[in-house]
């Protein structure tokens, strides 16, 4: 490696000096030897210095100066400032650094005319320089930007000839060649992501790509021109931005290297794989040395496609990822080459994510994993892989399993490491990559010592690098090496070669010929290529003998052979030898349904014995390949056709007689066939055995391709004569298909071709009717003919005989379905009789006006009075005065509305309009009625006072939040809102002090100012701040969060939030009402209507039925009105409370939907336990509905796609199912695209919006959203695939028909996928959901699109909030996009800046670190989100319904600790305080274990509670007052209690649940039981023990009639779906659940209707027991449950007093907090408030540290200005002294000139030759030891010399600086003479008096900088802490709680006398810090003496 080498380890100076070099010399940092040399310099300098006597900190700053010298002025920071201050037109700010680094060899020229030295930048030939600096940057610019032009004209040129050659269709020339090879992609041309419609889209481009704008245009007019529709031209478009971040060209110069080794190695392939072709570089190269080579290349970008095809018309190219590759072809290909694409981009490759090996899985995530994985698979035994990739391949050490998974199934033959300009050329960027060659061996044995190396990371300098090139170096292919930072700014070994690809293309040669020759295994190779070659010779011979087929239609061919090539492209192709077929092996039918080789017999012997034949075997025609092109000789078939058209031509008879054309068309039959049989007896048997092949061969499909036939498909082909075959269709294109036709007799053939003919016949009805709506009876009645003829003949569809036959048809399955079991035989589905696709409405009169009206509504969506007229036996103003009150007339739509609708929704926006338009129209009074109407129903509007608002909430206008932020820091700041992106930007133009310093936060890696932190508060968001603690082992930072960092941004993101709410209170009251009035049109301006369902009659409904087996007299108000309600909006959420009837308004809800016709096809979904009840209770209400119920058969695999085509074809009342069933219902692929499709389009927006916004964007910006765009496509696409694998390819959700669905038990949905920035907020859930949420969001969004409203379900619970506010969010998302969308609600984070006020909890952990919890815990605008949720909601509790139902008796059952627990209770504190897991008996914490600390210590203490055998079960014993000793003793109390009633218990536990030959609670209690009071053991039962729905029943049945007893069982298994409170009497709990709704479903299964012993014996209560131990978490979770509960029930019912509520803060994911649990365990609840006071005071007390610390800087830096202040204006009134003095002194000559009056000391000349000359000896020669030396004057000021020493060269040598004096010493050109010119060396003085002025004005802009932040600087000095008075008040509780303590405190007392003396012992527990502590006080006195002493 032939490279400068840096020293592997820099010491301190070296490491300074390297940094200061990457910030001002980039261009020195490879010098290693220079780099080393200057710090072993300064080493010695400072150990010199040591010697002579300096302090170290003096020593350090002469060895730094050493260090430094001559590198303080910076070619590369002058030509960035150049950049910023004249180029800002033409170079934005933050391309400035790159742009300077790659002008630096363009300016050298400049430079090089200037003596730089160190304070160059202050002399004044500085200006000079950057004046000539600008000009040679400017006309670089234009050079670079020539490339460019030139680059992107290559471009163009090259995509117009591919658009010519498509068009024309034929090949291209050789010029048309040579210009399609210089297309290069668009790398380096970001411009053309700018916007080019028009013109006036110039004004959006930055002024450097504005010489680019006009050939923008032509690009984007070409494209368009020739794009067939707009989706076209956005695919295009697509692929020219992917092509900006992707187009990494292979110089051709390496391709041609890399080709050209193999080929001296014999790598001469057969079949060649090119999976990532781009422009063809690697194809091309092959193929000039093997023009046969089979090529199949695959590119994914559409235009580079397209050209490629262009290119290589003779190759196989497949504009499509490498990953839809079909599984035939694995182990096919000789080589695999490519430069892949690399990234952290995902692939959706089933196979892989299926797979059982973690390599293949994990390779899914990143693309370059992925493709030499699969590439290892595609090529065969022997073959090569040879990929160019990115150096993260070989590097990260995540990829070890990878990289081990490549060299267990392959050799490696060459890894070599390219430079980082490999790509400069092509792609204008600078990226590590490396080639990698490995050989397949799958029979390997081993790893030898280099592949081991390969699969291992080690470090280099502190990076990341494979032990491969950490051993072998020669391997890297470099001129130069050093340390610097990749493209993402992190540190990387950076590597060039500065022979340029050229250079790079011979060094690799040398490589790869040194590997080859070590490592390739010819053998191995060879083999695999000869067992090829016989193959392929084989085929030849095979082909040769055959007839050839010829299409006509070429396009077919290149379809079928799945690449994108013209016709005229084949056709005009020279035609060539046959050369080996890329073909996967060929599938048949019963391969393509899966038959096994046994069923393909019995398919076809018809299941009878194999019996040998004697007649000679046919020749078997030769299936065609994928890629084969056919076509078909114009022989028997066209033949046939003549003499078939030729006898249709022939008049026709006519039929007198009935039957007689039947009779004639058999006649004429039979007459053909004689004939034909006749005429091939003539034939020899060769003759018709060539005849018979020709008929077998596969040939296109000349019938109609109807939109039912797909791939598999059986069809009738008309041949010759009357004949026919029957054959199915293979590799179907938009252009046809491919008939393969099958061997069958005649009876066979005949039952088919009825077959087709019927299921045509039904496929053609059914598209009709589902398309067009209306009913079709002419096809129906051919459907019932084709039915009867079929069944007449061969017998039912479903008969054994015939279900063989139609499922070798791809709709088998479906035509099976159009018959339906009843009575034990098969009949005609309904699709027979009537449409089932559609509602038929067959309405025609109605009893009453409300009939009317609702039947109006179901037709038309409104009142229809025409209609209702129609209907109803009232005239029309008899219908008005009936439903007066009921219907509205509104103006604004011309018509009447129904109430519910017209007072409802957004009613002030509603009355606005209507008062407008009865201001200009004339009117009458129903007009005024409706008015009247709507502003009584109007909500109170709320004040601005009332009102809570947050920063960031996005209805807010972004003007009012610039504004504030404007008023805050001091400075004019814009902010900008991207809807689609829910980011806000923020821009200042000048940042001042209180930006850079009052509101900054510096951060050990980076500073947070004023601005980043806005951001960070617009999004309620905390930066994730990062220190270094020290240096790991190989020298990399060791990063830990920086609590304190973290804490300051929280506190001054939280004062610029509440800042905002102070600064709104300070506004005008006209600002603040517009501000109020904003809100309330926006939010508290909708009208949920009083729905009043009493006047439904509900026809059909048997209420007997219901009495006789439910119990069930009526139905209640409560359910009419939710029905009714459910009825107006078409769904909404049903909020009953467990208990009040919620099952039969499902049942009655549906019924009225299907029957009015508002629902076509209902559906019902429920818990598996309660749908059995479900669907009995809708067949005893309705009996003679048509109900379909799932069974847990119908879905087994065998019957699931039978009983979906059920549903499909049938006109259901409703359809019945579990939600695991409904889970397992294929989902539209349609709508899971369209979904898809927007997440993407939203992707597009955020690109468009950055652009629009900023006119430029960075390429990391630009990539980090095309690779979200990337794995949003994967994700999504493997969630279908997820679905599709658990499911049947049969009909979809959307071919159902179904059109309304009633979720029971919804909250089990609620776990659906959501997006937010709060990733760290506890609480939120899982943010990716679950797959049965998505499954439903498919569903509902199937319906709503047909629909076009909100709503489409019906979701019914009892707890649709099961724990916390923010679920709210996820049901309106599912119910309520729409109007979610109208209050700019796009997101999760959108909808809680509304609604939701974070938490920052800061805290000490047990490692004394502070430790940040964030949480929702506080929601605002309680009432408008309560309004939000009541508008589609019906809620009502058990009271409201007035079920008749038992009260709770809630009791608490305290337990003291045993002993046991005692002693354990002390070894959690301990625990917790130490993190030592040993101190609980266990091993230590893991690493993931340690981040979920309190996790563990909570769960160990839930457990210790409940029993502490649950610990430990052989370490402890049962105790008699542990917790199940307690509840088998009130079990038992009850037991005898209810003995005569038997009376029953339900017993809860989450933990200890009963699991066989386990200990468990279960168990324990029922032993007690059992044992101790004689309970029989059969009356005890465990719910877990019920294996199936049956079982389950049976012990449901048993408590209801008392032979079971007592019940245990979890929340999830008891506590839903359980109808057994007949007899319940009590309920134990033994833990608290986490959340509110398991507490209310544990207490629900008693707690309801139908409890009988409750009401008669138990004075109609049920006894619920919270069992819970002092000292544990027991009773604080069930308080904290309760308040939870309260809060939500309160917001459900609307009466919430308060407009804010605080919702606790302890969840299941993390535990509880440290401080909080440590007080809990103690036992006393005074030190749980003392321990929450300790917290605040001790985050209050480290914030006010970090203030005060923040203050300081801010003090100094104030000093600082100060003193820079008062000198700067020293020297401004110092040097314009001198310059008055100046210019009164100059004298000037006629023209005014200025004399250059120099007079040297001991010259008597004065010309400016001689004094120029003077001075240059003088310059010379003259040595002052370091003082200043008078050799002159000027205008009476002195002129001074002085001899100073640099470093040159790494020598001292001395050189000469002249000075004027005056106040200052004034120099020019930094005090150095012109040696070349003694015009210039004389006027060198006059010129550092000049330049006075220019001094005097830096000095005074520097001086408005500090004039302006010193204010600021100041009032941030002399700033207070604001929290000081609350961190008092915190301290004064704190003091006072002790007091109280102290007092209250009963502590038992131990009186020991002793010698006359008392003394008394107290134990008083204390916290001190975060540590609890028992401390003794002893008090001592006399027995007499009322005065103590104490001690401690």
């Amino acid at each position: 490696m032939n490279k400068k080498e840096k020293p592997t380890e820099l010491s301190y100076y070296g490491l300074y000096l390297l940094s200061h070099l990457k910030e001002n010399h980039p261009d020195k940092t490879g010098d290693a030897a220079f780099i080393e040399a200057r710090a072993d310099h300064a080493a010695d300098v400072y150990e010199r210095a040591r010697l002579e006597g300096y302090l170290p900190e003096g020593a350090h700053e002469v060895a730094m100066a050493a260090l430094l010298e001559g590198l303080h002025f910076s070619k590369y920071n002058t030509a960035i400032e150049v950049l910023w201050n004249e180029c800002a037109d033409e170079v934005p700010q933050s391309e400035a650094p790159a742009a300077a680094l790659k002008l630096l060899p363009y300016l050298e020229g400049v430079f090089a005319r200037y003596p730089l030295s160190d304070d160059f930048a202050y002399s004044p030939e500085y200006e000079q320089l950057c004046t000539e600096l600008t000009g040679a940057i400017l006309i670089s610019l234009e050079k670079i930007a020539f490339n460019r032009k030139a680059k992107l004209r290559d471009n163009i040129e090259a995509i117009r000839t591919a658009f010519e050659l498509g068009k024309a269709g034929r090949a291209a020339t050789r010029e048309e060649r040579e210009r399609l090879a210089r297309y290069c992609g668009f790398g380096g041309l970001k411009c053309i992501l700018n916007p080019a419609a028009s013109l006036t889209d110039a004004v959006q481009w930055a002024k450097s790509d504005l010489d680019l704008f006009p050939q923008t245009m032509e690009l984007h007019r070409l494209i368009r021109e020739n794009s067939a529709s707009e989706n076209e031209y956005k695919r295009y478009i697509d692929s020219l931005k992917s092509s900006v971040l992707t187009a990494f060209y292979t110089p051709s110069a390496v391709t041609e290297a890399h080709a050209d080794v193999l080929h001296d190695y014999h790598v001469r392939p057969l079949r060649m794989l090119e999976p990532s072709a781009g422009h063809g570089a690697f194809i091309g190269a092959f193929a000039r040395r093997d023009a046969d080579v089979d090529v199949m290349a695959f590119e994914k970008d559409l235009l580079t496609g397209k050209i490629l095809s262009c290119l290589y018309p003779d190759k196989k190219i497949r504009t499509e990822g490498f990953e839809r590759i079909e599984k035939p072809f694995d182990g096919y290909f000789d080589l695999a080459v490519s430069n892949i694409p690399f990234g952290d981009m995902a692939v959706f490759d089933p196979a892989f994510s299926a797979s059982e090996a973690p390599a293949r899985r994990m390779a899914t995530k990143a693309i370059h994993n992925y493709f030499f994985l699969k590439g290892l698979d595609i090529v065969r035994n022997g073959g090569i892989v040879a990929f160019i990739t990115s150096q993260g391949v070989l590097n990260s050490p995540q990829n070890e399993a990878i990289r081990l998974e490549m060299m267990e199934k392959a050799r490696l033959v060459s890894a070599i490491r390219l430079p980082n300009n490999l790509f400069t050329d092509n792609a204008g960027t600078e990226v590590g990559s490396d080639l990698i060659i490995l050989q397949k061996d799958t029979r390997k044995e081993g790893l030898t010592e280099d592949e081991r190396l390969f699969t291992r990371t080690g470090t280099l300098r502190g990076v990341s690098t494979n032990s491969y090139f950490i051993e072998h170096k020669e391997q890297i292919v470099c001129t130069s090496a050093e340390l610097d930072t990749d493209p993402y700014g992190k540190p990387a070994m950076v590597y060039r070669h500065e022979g340029g690809a050229e250079g790079i293309a011979g060094s690799l040669r040398e490589l790869l010929d040194r590997n080859l020759h070590a490592r390739l295994a010819m053998r191995l190779y060879s083999g695999g290529i000869r067992d090829a070659r016989l193959k392929e010779e084989q085929a030849a011979k095979v082909r040769a003998a055959e007839p050839i087929l010829r299409t006509e239609d070429a396009g077919l061919a290149a379809v079928s052979e799945n690449i994108p090539r013209t016709e005229t492209a084949q056709s005009s192709a020279p035609t060539k030898e046959e050369k080996p077929e890329i073909e996967p092996p060929v599938m048949t039918l019963y391969d393509l349904f899966g038959f096994t080789a046994e069923e393909v017999r019995i398919a076809q012997t018809d299941g009878k014995p194999r019996r040998r034949s004697t007649r000679p075997k046919l020749a078997q025609p030769r299936q065609p390949s994928l890629f084969d092109t056919q076509t078909q000789t114009p022989t028997s078939t066209q033949t046939g056709r003549t003499a078939h058209n030729s006898a249709e031509s022939a008049p026709r008879p006519a039929y007198p007689v009935e039957n007689g054309f039947k009779a004639d068309m058999n006649r004429r039959i039979t007459d053909i066939e004689q004939q034909m049989r006749e005429e091939e007896a003539k034939l020899s048997a060769e003759e018709r055995q060539r005849r018979y092949e020709e008929e077998m061969q596969p040939r296109p499909f000349d019938g109609i391709m109807e939109s039912h036939l797909k791939e598999g498909s059986l069809v009738r082909v008309n041949t010759t004569g009357v004949r026919y075959q029957i054959g199915y269709l293979k590799g179907i294109t938009p252009y046809g298909a491919t008939f393969h036709p099958l061997e069958l007799d005649k009876a066979q053939r005949e039952k088919a071709a009825a077959y087709i003919a019927l299921r045509d016949a039904y496929e053609r009805l059914y598209a009709y009717e589902a398309d067009k709506h209306e009913e079709n009876k002419m096809l129906r009645e051919s459907l019932n003919a084709r039915y009867d003829e079929f069944v007449g003949r061969h017998g039912s569809l479903n008969a054994k005989a015939n279900v063989k036959l139609l499922m070798m048809d791809a709709s088998g399955r479906d035509i099976l379905a159009i018959e339906r079991v009843e009575d034990g035989k098969f009949v005609k589905a309904d699709i027979f009789d009537h449409p089932v696709s559609f509602a038929l409405n067959q309405l025609t009169h109605v009893d009453t006006p409300e009939e009317a009206l609702s039947a109006s509504l179901n037709r038309y969506g409104g009142v229809n009075l025409d209609y209702m007229e129609a209907l109803s036996d009232n005239s029309r103003e008899e219908l008005i005065d009936e439903l007066k009150g009921r219907i509205f007339y509104n103006p604004l739509v011309g018509n009447y509305e129904i109430k519910d609708r017209f007072i409802a929704g957004n009613v002030v926006d509603k009355a606005e309009r209507i008062e407008t338009w009865l201001a200009e129209n004339p009117h009458g009074e129903r007009e005024k009625e409706a008015l009247a109407a709507l502003q009584e129903s109007t909500p109170r509007p709320i004040s601005f006072d009332e009102l809570d608002f947050n920063l960031g909430e996005r209805w807010i206008p972004t003007g009012i939040y610039a504004a504030y932020a404007s008023y805050l820091f001091g400075t004019d700041v814009s902010i900008g809102f991207s809807e689609s992106m829910d980011e806000y930007s923020v821009k200042c133009s000048m940042k001042n002090a209180k930006i850079l310093d009052q509101y900054c936060v510096k951060g050990y890696y980076r500073n947070y100012d004023g601005i980043a932190l806005l951001k960070h508060a617009l999004v309620n968001t905390v930066p994730d701040m990062t220190k270094s603690i020290g240096k790991d082992e190989h020298g990399n930072d060791i990063k830990v969060r920086d609590s304190e960092g973290i804490q300051l941004a929280n506190a001054k993101i939280d004062e610029i939030r509440n800042g905002f709410v102070e600064w709104l209170s300070e506004q005008s009251p006209e600002f603040q009402k517009r501000l109020a009035d904003m809100y309330n049109r926006k939010f508290n301006c909708y009208v949920r209507p009083q729905y009043d369902g009493s006047h439904q009659t509900f026809p059909d409904l048997d209420l007997k039925a219901l009495e006789r087996r439910f119990k069930i007299k009526d139905v209640y108000q409560s359910q009419k009105d939710c029905i009714w309600m459910l009825k107006q909006n078409g769904g909404g959420i049903c909020d009953h409370e467990v208990g009040t009837g919620k099952t039969l308004i499902m049942c009655v809800a549906a019924h009225e939907m299907k029957r009015l016709g508002l629902a076509h096809k209902p559906m019902i979904i429920g818990l598996k336990a309660n749908v059995a009840e479900i669907a009995e209770c809708y067949r005893t209400a309705y009996p003679n509905a048509k109900i379909l119920y799932a069974s847990e058969k119908d879905f087994s695999p065998a019957n699931r796609v039978r009983f979906f085509n059920n549903i499909k074809n049938n006109d259901f009342d409703c359809v019945i199912m579990s939600h695991d069933q409904f889970g397992k219902i294929p989902q539209s692929p349609e709508m899971q695209q369209r979904i898809l499709q927007a997440e993407l389009d939203t992707v597009e927006e955020n690109l468009e919006v950055l652009r629009s916004q900023g006119k430029d964007i960075s390429r990391a910006m630009l990539r980090g959203l095309e690779k979200r765009k990337i794995n949003l496509s994967v994700k999504l696409e493997n969630i279908a695939h997820a679905i599709k694998t658990r499911t049947d390819d049969v009909v979809d959700f959307k071919q159902m028909g179904i059109d309304h669905i009633f979720v029971d038990e919804s909250h089990q949905f609620k776990n659906l996928m959501f997006n937010t920035r709060h990733d760290r907020v506890a609480g939120l859930g899982n943010q990716d959901g679950s797959q049965k949420a998505l499954n439903m969001l498919y569903a509902i969004r199937t319906i709503q699109e047909r629909t076009g409203k909100d709503l489409g379900a019906t979701f019914l619970s009892g707890t649709t909030i099961s724990n916390s506010l923010t679920e709210l969010y996820l049901l309106f998302k599912y119910l309520r996009p729409k109007e979610l969308e109208r209050q700019n609600i796009n997101s999760f984070d959108a909808w809680a800046a509304i609604f939701a006020k974070k938490s920052v909890d800061f805290e000490f952990s047990v490692t004394n670190n502070i430790v940040q919890k964030e949480r929702f815990r506080y929601f605002i605008k309680v009432p408008e989100l309560a309004q939000f949720y009541n508008e589609i909601t019906d809620y009502r509790t058990a009271e409201d319904v007035g079920v008749d139902r038992p009260q709770k008796n809630e009791m608490l059952h305290n337990i003291p600790p045993t002993p046991q627990q005692e002693e354990f209770i002390q070894r959690l504190m301990q625990f917790a305080q130490s993190g030592d897991a040993t101190i609980l008996g266990r091993d230590k914490l893991s690493e993931t274990e340690e981040k979920a600390k309190m996790l563990i210590a909570t769960d160990y203490a839930r457990k210790m509670a409940l029993d502490m055998r649950l610990i430990d079960p052989d370490l402890y014993e049962d105790h008699p007052d542990n917790k199940a000793s307690h509840c088998a003793a009130t079990i038992a109390e009850y037991y005898r209690k209810y003995d005569a009633q038997k009376g029953t218990q339900f017993v809860f536990s989450d933990l200890g649940t009963f699991q066989p030959g386990q200990w468990n609670v279960y168990s324990e209690i029922k032993r007690k039981l059992v044992k101790d009071y004689g309970i029989p053991a059969s009356e005890i039962r465990f719910i877990q023990e019920c294996k199936n729905e049956k079982a389950r029943k049976a012990v449901i049945d048993a408590m209801n009639e008392g032979t079971v007893r007592v019940i245990f069982g979890s929340t999830s298994m008891l506590g839903t779906g359980v109808n057994a409170q007949k007899r319940a009497v009590a309920i134990h709990h033994l833990d608290t659940p986490w959340r509110p709704s398991d507490l209310a479903q544990r207490d629900g299964r008693a707690v309801r209707k139908g409890n009988e012993i409750a009401k008669l014996y138990a004075d109609n209560k049920v006894d619920v027991i919270i069992y819970a131990v002092e000292k544990s978490l027991d009773s604080y979770k069930f308080n904290l449950l309760h308040c939870k509960q309260t809060f939500i029930s309160q917001l459900k019912s609307g009466a919430m007093g308060a407009r804010t509520i605080d919702e606790g803060a302890m969840d299941e994911k993390s535990g509880m907090n440290f401080s909080e649990y440590m007080a809990i365990l103690s036992g006393n609840t005074d030190l749980l408030d003392k321990a929450r006071l300790e917290k605040k005071i001790a985050a209050l007390e480290s914030e006010r540290k970090t203030f005060y610390k923040t203050k300081n800087a801010s003090t100094w830096k104030l000093e600082d200005y100060t003193k820079k202040l008062a000198h700067n204006n020293d020297c401004i009134v110092k040097m314009t002294a001198d310059y008055e003095a100046f210019l009164a002194r100059v004298q000037t000559d006629k023209e005014g000139n200025r004399l250059n009056a120099v007079r040297i000391d001991g010259l008597e000349a004065t010309d400016h030759k001689s004094v120029g000359t003077r001075l240059q000896e003088i310059a010379k020669n003259a040595t002052t030891g370091g003082e200043y030396v008078r050799i002159g004057e000027l205008y009476g000021f002195p002129l001074l010399v002085k001899t100073e020493p640099i470093l040159k060269d790494g020598k001292e040598v001395k050189q000469n600086r002249f000075f004027v004096e005056g106040a200052f010493k004034y120099t020019y050109n930094n005090g150095q003479i012109a040696m070349a010119d003694t015009k210039a060396a004389s006027m060198n003085f006059l010129n550092a008096l000049e330049r006075i002025p220019k001094l005097v004005e830096q000095y005074k802009a520097q001086n408005v900088t500090y004039e302006r932040d010193i204010p600021i600087l100041q009032e941030t000095v002399g700033g207070v802490w604001k929290k000081e008075d609350e961190l008092k008040a915190l301290k004064a509780e704190v003091a006072a709680l002790e007091r109280k303590m102290q007092l209250e405190l009963t502590p038992a007392k131990t009186d020991i006398q002793e010698n006359g003396a008392v003394f008394e012992r107290v134990n008083i527990p204390q916290i001190i810090g975060d540590s609890v502590h028992l401390v003794r006080i002893e008090y001592a006195g006399e027995n007499n003496n009322p005065n103590k002493g104490f001690k401690i």
